[in-house]
């Protein structure tokens, strides 16, 4: 049962941080202080904003780019 649990354990650690994925963000308006804040909370967790297709005016036009997708 030990050795289970073990097993488990280091099945988890080697997947890294599930959490820690890429993702869009949400829709609305793309001025100057909500790219601040989305790249502030998007470096707080180790990644970089980066534009994802359409014009730039709108936050879903951008993603947080983390780990290997950077």
């Amino acid at each position: 049962m030990a050795r289970l649990a073990i097993l488990g354990a280091v099945a988890l650690a080697g997947c890294g941080g599930l959490s820690d994925a890429s993702y869009g963000l949400e829709s609305g308006d793309a001025n100057y202080d909500t790219l601040r804040s989305a790249t502030a909370t998007c470096q707080a967790k180790g990644g970089a904003i980066r534009l994802r297709g359409g014009e730039g005016r709108n936050l879903s036009d951008y993603e947080c780019a983390i780990g290997k997708a950077r």
